[in-house]
């Protein structure tokens, strides 16, 4: 009961301190077999949920993210204690599990996307060679002085995680396979010059157009000069062309209508189908990927770079956060760092990938 009691203090603590826009800590309390991806010793949870509410120490939600999850928020004493104190002794458990693979599970009666599903995979010599490269990973990052406004934050660990295209595929680890689990991934833009590395103020290295430089790679072809985002009668669009790109690379279809998220981002009078063809004029080498339901493919090789990336700056000591398409490093080692990136992706692609630092 201890533990339980001590998991569920130490993870509303996070939530309270780092994550005010989020007030309900999302509990699975539905009775299923365990996984590898639970832990063990936790089936009092629901017990345990419900005698601290009775105590006045934790408020309980009905399910609500997607109808799976109760939701709980501490409430009374126990959240004036969180929120006098600090996160900084917060750690994980051990034993947690890095791989992850989920599958989709297609879409429901009227079109939308049904939640992935966690795959309890059986243990391979490749899934363990994985979990070997973010056990080193992890490890030295968890050596490292790493703060936010000058205050150390709750220890994490990043997993690396795979999907299937459907539920049914063989169990494989070759598509998506980015890195999740690390505070500064939402952190707003505006909080990362708080950030700091062993005592340094970050520098913010992306590979610039990641997403099409990969596509031209995939069909060994070269990518124009430039920016290769910049569509005519667009240039002040940018966002918004970065996504409906990626939204072209993942779709499996044609794309005739502009994905809610694109369209706010493009002036008035833009539809999908004018999109695709301006894009198309731009990079034409690429149009026999469109549609073609190939993000999933480019995201692994962005992941193998971006792992690669980690185990070199981690062999060499220093210290690198993840994004998807790049890492925050401290301030001093931007050189060395942009250059072992740029090697790698030259390495991994055969083709050079420009390293920028953000603004």
């Amino acid at each position: 009961m201890t533990n339980i009691v001590s998991c569920l203090v130490a993870n509303l603590a996070v939530m309270h301190h780092g994550h005010p826009a989020h007030s309900r800590l999302a509990i699975p309390l539905r009775h299923t077999s365990l996984s590898r991806y639970d832990r063990n010793g936790f089936g009092h949870l629901p017990h345990v949920i419900d005698a601290m509410a009775a105590l006045g120490l934790v408020v309980k939600h009905p399910a609500h993210i997607k109808k799976r999850r109760t939701g709980i928020e501490a409430t009374g004493s126990l959240l004036d204690a969180l929120l006098s104190g600090t996160v900084a002794e917060v750690g994980r458990a051990e034993g947690e599990e890095t791989i992850w693979l989920t599958a989709r599970m297609g879409r429901d009666g009227v079109g939308r996307k049904l939640p992935y599903q966690l795959v309890d995979y059986v243990d391979t010599p490749e899934a363990c060679a994985l979990r070997r490269e973010m056990e080193e990973i992890n490890t030295f990052l968890a050596t490292q002085r790493i703060e936010l406004q000058g205050q150390p934050q709750a220890g994490f660990k990043l997993t690396r995680r795979f999907l299937l295209r459907n539920i049914g595929d063989p169990h494989a680890f070759n598509l998506h396979g980015r890195l999740y689990g690390g505070f500064w991934e939402s952190l707003p833009k505006r909080l990362r010059a708080d950030l700091r590395i062993n005592g340094e103020p970050i520098a913010d290295l992306d590979f610039a157009s990641m997403f099409p430089r990969l596509a031209y790679a995939r069909v060994g072809a070269e990518p124009p000069e430039g920016d290769l985002y910049a569509i005519r009668g667009l240039e002040e669009c940018r966002a918004g062309v970065k996504a409906g790109f990626a939204a072209m690379l993942s779709s499996s279809n044609e794309m005739t209508r502009l994905p809610s998220g694109v369209k706010g981002a493009l002036p008035v009078g833009w539809t999908g189908r004018r999109l695709a063809e301006a894009i198309g004029e731009k990079h034409p080498a690429l149009v026999p990927l469109f549609g073609k339901d190939i993000a999933m493919d480019l995201m692994f090789t962005e992941s193998c770079i971006l792992v690669a990336v980690l185990l070199r700056l981690a062999r060499m000591g220093i210290a690198a956060l993840p994004m998807h398409d790049g890492v925050m490093v401290a301030a001093s080692k931007s050189a060395v760092v942009k250059s072992a990136m740029e090697r790698i992706a030259l390495h991994s692609t055969g083709s050079q990938v420009p390293v920028v630092m953000k603004l």
